[in-house]
């Protein structure tokens, strides 16, 4: 191990965005090209929040791995230019969770790794079977009712109101007035921001 690694501390944990459904497909891209491109000692885990749920269907037992948190995986990390860029390159990645410019000259952007407590209450989570808590983790907490305005897509600029929230799917109904009437659009949590 070099020494640039050689502390604990170094790794963090991050919230990477995935299409729905591509969670597990993603850990195995990000897993085969660290493998690839020798980085396996800067990624080192990758978690997806996740349990076995058992149920009947036409009298026979089926099992299905149930999301807590879809559209998201937790990458434990080093974060450097070349393990960010191999992340963000990984088909089936969106971009990460908490994301800022380090200045605007240099227009870097720098992913924000989750606080202690905060991988704390994910994995406490997991014991819980909770299904709540990732909308404060990533800061998109909303309610219904609550104005809001589109900051990407089609509709970017626009303003609405939450009609609907589906915390499962990681998005809201947002009614938006386009050409004088009121529209229903579901958009993702990252796609609107709170006014």
């Amino acid at each position: 191990m070099s020494e640039e690694i050689s502390d604990m501390k170094d790794y963090k944990w991050y919230i990477v965005h995935t299409q729905h459904g591509y969670e597990n497909k993603v850990r195995e891209r990000i897993e085969k090209r660290a493998k690839e491109n020798g980085m396996t000692d800067l990624i080192v885990d990758i978690y997806i929040p996740s349990e076995t749920v058992t149920s009947t269907k036409n009298g026979k037992k089926v099992s299905k791995e149930e999301f807590f948190y879809p559209g998201y995986v937790l990458v434990k990390m080093i974060m450097n230019d070349a393990t960010q860029s191999m992340v963000r390159r990984t088909p089936g990645v969106a971009g990460f969770i908490g994301s800022h410019a380090t200045t605007k000259e240099e227009g870097n952007i720098i992913p924000t790794p989750l606080s202690e407590s905060d991988v704390a209450r994910i994995f406490e989570n997991r014991e819980e079977k909770s299904k709540t808590g990732i909308n404060e983790i990533i800061g998109m907490e909303f309610d219904i009712g609550e104005k809001v305005q589109v900051i990407d897509g089609p509709f970017n600029g626009l303003n609405g109101i939450i009609e609907n929230i589906n915390a499962d799917k990681g998005k809201v109904t947002v009614k938006i007035e386009i050409f004088g009437r009121s529209t229903p659009t579901e958009l993702e949590f990252n796609k609107v921001k709170k006014l």
